[in-house]
């Protein structure tokens, strides 16, 4: 079963106010929804990431990866599979914006949350500090993930990175701090 239909299946039983993690390789090779399970989030999380997924094919996915699941909350992920063919950061930055755009069009109330992705060759670099200046100037959170040497650290070090936005802001800061805390204490 291809990603379309797989999630097309899935969002079948999925509930509406959740949380889309949106991503491409890193994310959907690992075991996100099993480590997401240490989080008390207080709302449903839903890994949608696409192996090999493009910035320009993102826009085929957008639909049944996000918007059928009228989100709260959106964490992007995307552009580290674009960065291994091309060096052309403007025009994946034109790409992302575009998704973002789409993002808010179809769910004006969603939060949207971009990340960085991995690696540290200089198109790397130079992608994710336009990717932080697109977020700062359309209004979106933004996450630096510290970069790993291991693909298979990466996960564990972007979901400490996204930690807070996994929570409910209606929480507040210190409710959040406080779970943080506790969180904490029982590793």
């Amino acid at each position: 079963m291809n990603a379309d239909k797989h999630y097309m299946f899935l969002n079948k039983f999925a509930k509406g106010n959740g949380i889309v993690l949106w991503g491409s390789t890193s994310l959907d090779e690992q075991l996100v929804s099993e480590l997401l399970q240490g989080y008390d989030t207080g709302k449903r999380v839903y890994n949608r990431s696409v192996s090999g997924l493009t910035l320009e094919e993102a826009e085929n996915y957008l639909q049944q990866c996000v918007l059928d699941l009228s989100p709260s909350r959106v964490i992007i992920n995307l552009g580290e599979e674009d960065l291994k063919v091309s060096n052309d950061v403007t025009k994946m930055i034109e790409q992302y914006r575009w998704i973002l755009y789409r993002i808010h069009v179809a769910l004006p109330e969603c939060q949207l949350v971009v990340t960085t992705v991995p690696g540290k060759q200089d198109a790397v670099r130079s992608f994710n500090d336009k990717l932080e200046a697109l977020a700062e100037e359309v209004g979106c959170a933004f996450y630096q993930v510290p970069n790993v040497s291991r693909l298979e650290e990466y996960v564990s070090s972007f979901l400490s990175a996204i930690r807070l936005s996994l929570y409910d802001s209606a929480m507040g800061y210190s409710g959040i701090a406080t779970r943080l805390v506790f969180d904490k204490m029982m590793q």
